[in-house]
């Protein structure tokens, strides 16, 4: 019953839109679609080549190299942003994306290999500005109300994006010329996306940008609710080492295992494919009936129990197969991408707007990178496998030991702002 409520729900939603809204959702929707049908064969493409010049113990420093990249970008991003038109923006982007891959691939082509740590850093960088793009634009045409009800489906339609750029990535990358050549259908579907974003309307040219939080920082704004914030950046933190050894991991045994460049981009296209397979599952069938029949406190202990359930099963078998360790890699990062993400943003609904829009910003924005950030670090340094496995269990104990003053304090939070919610 509840199901049917929420697709009769949905239909009406989208039939109040104007005719403007609509084409705007429409059309934002699609761009999403072909970003993520487009990135599995970009990326495949790009870790394949890194690891083929570079091999997977150079992983974290280009992992932390696209971190400060990226945040220096999205600083620059957040500037251009106040005096230009979203999709002059969003142009911008997919031009600049398009001259870094191709540019990439020549030099590459005549020996140039520094070229590798290029294409792999922007490939990072452009997916995040183009995809907070576009979810910026659906926000300002929406209200919350529908926004928050949309999201399923879009996130749904990503999903299956992806899974299909990942097939063809898999299926047909050797046909079209490897690496290289998946990479340019790649960079043509992410301009096909400037296309359809273009199409939106100019009506919409410009966000809205009214924001009665803006004369308070970020950090005052958490002040009463700080120690509550503290234990979901360690979350937060943990989330990320806890998915980053998982990956470092990976890449050794695909190195190992997976021994030329076409065979390591077919297996990768494979891999983000089974990985938005997972998200989509969890998106469409667990997620719904989930949060409507189990508290968000017993989803967010059952997370940390079945990474170390199944991290535990798989590293068991050593390192004489990758399949385990593949395995593992992509229920972590589908779970993250699905379940975590809608597990972690209902921890931000006991606080108020301004505490909500201060929190989000320090953990979803900053902590968020630095954790990757610092892991990618240590992982510079300390690179055995036996200390990966050491430290993935350590994480996964210390996360779920966090969630219990988690809940406790959120008790508290709840009770405090009781009135103002």
């Amino acid at each position: 019953m509840e199901e049917k409520n929420y697709f009769r729900d949905l239909k009406g939603m989208l039939l109040d839109l104007s005719s403007e809204k609509k084409r705007g959702l429409i059309l934002g929707s699609l761009t999403l679609f072909f970003l993520f049908f487009s990135y599995p064969m970009i990326r495949s493409a790009a870790e394949a080549i890194f690891l083929d010049l570079y091999g997977a113990k150079k992983s974290p420093h280009v992992w932390f190299y696209s971190i400060i990249a990226l945040s220096v970008t999205v600083t620059f991003f957040n500037k251009f942003q106040a005096n230009n038109s979203i999709h002059r923006l969003f142009w911008a982007i997919g031009g600049i994306t398009a001259v870094v891959f191709t540019s990439s691939l020549y030099s590459l082509h005549s020996g140039t290999n520094a070229f590798a740590y290029i294409f792999y850093i922007w490939k990072e960088v452009y997916i995040v500005l183009m995809v907070h793009t576009v979810l910026a634009f659906i926000n300002s045409i929406l209200s919350y109300k529908v926004a928050k009800t949309i999201y399923g489906p879009m996130g749904a339609l990503g999903s299956i994006g992806g899974i299909l750029g990942g097939i063809i990535t898999s299926r047909f990358s050797a046909d079209i010329g490897g690496a290289e050549g998946i990479t340019i259908v790649g960079t043509f579907f992410v301009l096909v996306a400037c296309l359809c974003f273009q199409y939106t309307g100019k009506k919409f040219d410009q966000l809205d940008k009214i924001d009665n939080r803006k004369d308070e920082s970020p950090l005052h704004s958490i002040l009463e609710v700080k120690k509550y914030v503290f234990l979901i950046a360690i979350v937060i933190i943990l989330s990320q080492f806890c998915i980053n050894l998982t990956n470092f991991k990976f890449n050794i045994l695909l190195e190992r295992f997976v021994h030329t460049k076409a065979e390591k981009v077919s297996y990768l296209g494979n891999l983000y494919s089974s990985i938005n397979g997972i998200s989509l599952f969890m998106q469409i069938l667990i997620i719904p009936l989930l949060f409507n029949v189990v508290k968000n406190r017993t989803i967010h202990f059952f997370i940390p129990v079945f990474f170390f359930l199944v991290s535990g099963l798989s590293f068991s078998f050593g390192s004489s197969s990758i399949f385990p360790v593949m395995l593992t890699f992509v229920l972590f990062k589908g779970t993250d991408y699905s379940l975590f993400a809608a597990a972690k943003e209902m921890l931000y609904f006991p606080l108020i707007a301004r505490q909500k829009y201060g929190a989000k910003y320090v953990v979803d924005m900053l902590v968020y990178r630095m954790a990757k950030g610092v892991i990618s670090l240590i992982l510079v340094f300390y690179q055995s496998e036996t200390f990966v496995e050491y430290c993935l269990g350590i994480c996964l104990i210390a996360w779920f030991f966090v969630l219990i003053p988690l809940f406790r304090i959120q008790e508290k939070v709840l009770s405090q702002n009781k009135e103002c919610l």
